[in-house]
């Protein structure tokens, strides 16, 4: 089997870049989320704030939700070659405690159980942390990623519609 390799100085210049993407995306995220606040500021001074109010302005901060989780993907997938050299060694040492439980479950007693049950949970979710890393890939399906570009746009505009909801603020 062909062994892949990669350069660590050409990953370590990568990460940076998509680490200042990410930083960039998180800042146009939080921006927009400032501005739908100074939105639902303009909105409680005009007349109160009501409930569809605030369903207007849930749905305002779903583009800055769209872009954090993508930035969460994306760092996740930056992590990704240390998490798989981490594997082989994780891996073992959840099958011997998977072994461990299964050895002490055939001599158990009833009222062990529930010890038994905590420590399996424990195990499998560390089983699900290594298998964690194919949730970090979800982020770019062509879906997901077509939202992503949506919700940037989005932000923009949000951005500007804050920026006149803050003059608004200050002249009225």
């Amino acid at each position: 089997m062909a062994r892949i390799t990669f350069s660590a100085v050409q990953f370590a210049a990568l990460e940076r870049t998509v680490r200042g993407l990410v930083r960039a995306v998180r800042r146009l995220a939080f921006a927009a989320a400032a501005a739908v606040a100074l939105i639902a500021l303009l909105l409680w001074r005009d007349d109160g704030f009501d409930s569809l109010d605030a369903v207007v302005t849930l749905l305002l901060l779903t583009p800055a939700a769209i872009l954090l989780f993508f930035t969460r993907g994306v760092l996740g997938l930056i992590a990704l070659p240390d998490r798989l050299q981490r594997v082989p060694g994780e891996s073992q040492e959840q099958l011997t405690e998977l072994a461990r439980i299964a050895g002490n479950a055939r001599t158990a007693k009833a009222r062990s159980m529930p010890l038994l049950l905590w420590r399996l949970r424990g195990t499998a979710g560390s089983l699900r942390d290594v298998a964690g890393i194919t949730l970090s890939l979800r982020v770019f399906t062509p879906g997901f990623l077509a939202a992503t570009a949506l919700a940037a746009l989005a932000c923009v505009i949000l951005v500007g519609v804050g920026v006149i909801a803050l003059i608004v603020l200050a002249v009225g």
